[in-house]
Order: structure tokens, then sequence, then C-alpha cells
């Protein structure tokens, strides 16, 4: 069962609980406040081929897959020959809301904080490789991560296949590293490769939703997120 963020030491380590080494961050609604952004790109990509619209819900439960699955979860009725005219309007949509993107508040300093402290950082998300590197870039976090992984180099969540070539490249064993991300498809991905998993509300999935994939910890806030780390690292 999930650790709570509400216990009476809230943010204490475990007994006999040996700090992380490593952080592994998803990117989109965990890091990045642009949760909103990716569902209205889908939300538009939908309306400009004519497909039906699905609920707002719906399209943030397939935030961090590939976009490959995300489709085929969210409009099953898309053509073969639909899948490139969907893509190219859901990054024209995209591109258009990225320039409103930021961080959540504090995450550009626990990520600066970790990496002083020696903490491993690295990322495993769902975005492309132009995709990250872009946003990185944008935000002036060049040299902060050691290893990132996207769907470009490896299978999609929920597989493992991220986490486990992280752990290769970083040599890195898996009780080491902490995955932290706001949705089921972070945790499976985390259980699979047996890597604890911090589970955050505030992205694309709800608490219950993510409850019942069984996180190793489960917060509701930015700033409970960022204590939480804090207090568990090297």
């Amino acid at each position: 069962m999930p650790v709570p963020a509400s216990a009476a030491s809230p943010f204490a380590p475990e007994a006999g609980r040996a700090p992380y080494r490593a952080v592994v961050f998803d990117w989109d609604g965990t890091l990045l406040d642009s949760t909103h952004h990716i569902v209205g790109a889908l939300l538009g990509a939908c309306r400009d081929l004519g497909l039906r619209e699905p609920t707002r819900e719906q399209a943030g439960w397939v935030i961090g897959l590939s976009l490959q699955a995300a489709l085929h979860q969210l409009v099953p009725e898309l053509r073969a020959d639909q899948a490139d005219a969907f893509a190219e309007r859901y990054k024209a949509h995209f591109m258009h809301l990225l320039a409103d993107m930021h961080l959540f508040e504090g995450q550009a300093q626990l990520l600066r904080d970790l990496h002083a402290r020696g903490v491993v950082l690295a990322v495993a998300t769902g975005k492309s490789r132009r995709g990250l590197d872009t946003s990185i870039d944008r935000l002036g976090l060049q040299g902060l991560f050691q290893a990132t992984r996207t769907v470009d180099e490896a299978r999609g969540k929920p597989d493992p296949d991220m986490l486990e070539q992280l752990l290769l490249e970083l040599d890195l064993a898996a009780d080491a590293v902490l995955m932290v991300g706001d949705t089921t498809h972070d945790v499976l991905m985390a259980k699979a490769a047996d890597i604890d998993s911090l589970a955050v509300s505030y992205g694309a999935h709800r608490a219950s939703l993510l409850e019942s994939a069984q996180p190793t910890a489960l917060v509701n806030t930015v700033a409970d997120m960022q204590s939480w780390i804090r207090a568990r690292v090297v």
C-alpha cells in the first residue's frame, strides 16, 4: 500500500531504508505544468479531423503514453491513413501553446538543489526526443540530468524498458532509484522495474486512480512532493 504523505512523521525516511541515490522524473504533469496544454492539443486535433471528441478526463488519462498508444486508447476509430494527419495537428496545437509552458513552482530549484547534493537525476518521458530537448533548452535546465529516455529510444510506458535502460547507463541498482510521476503509467512502469515510485496527484491522474496502482507513496501537492524527495535522497 502507498506510504501516506500525512503520516506522523510525514517527511522522515522510513526506518531501515537507505536514501535514494537517483531520482527519475516523468516530465509532463510532474515537472512541467503542461497537462492542460496536452489535453487541449489532443482535443484540438480531434476537432480538426472531425473525430469524436473525448472528454478532458479521457484525454488526461493517456498523458505519459506514446502518441501512438494514446491514439489507440483515445480515438480507436482513427484510421491508419489518418494517423500522420492527427500527429501533425496535435503538434501544431501543442507548439502554439508551448510558449506559455512553465515548470511547477519550485521545481527548477529542487532540481538544482538535488544536483548540487550529488543526486543522480534522470528523465523518463512519453515525449519525443526533440520535444524533451526543446523543453530542457527553453527552461534553462541543461546539464542537470545525467540521462534521459523518450519514446524515440525505448518502449513506451508502462513497459519498464526506459527505466531498465537508465539503470544500465547510470550503473545503478533498482533499490537506489526513485521514480516520480503523475500517472498510473509511471507507477506501473516503476513496479515492473522493481523501483520505488512517488505518485503526485497534481498532474494528469487523480489520487484515487493513482492509489489503484499502489505506488510506494502518494502526495497531493508540489510542495509535498519536493519535501518528500528532499528528505529521502543522499
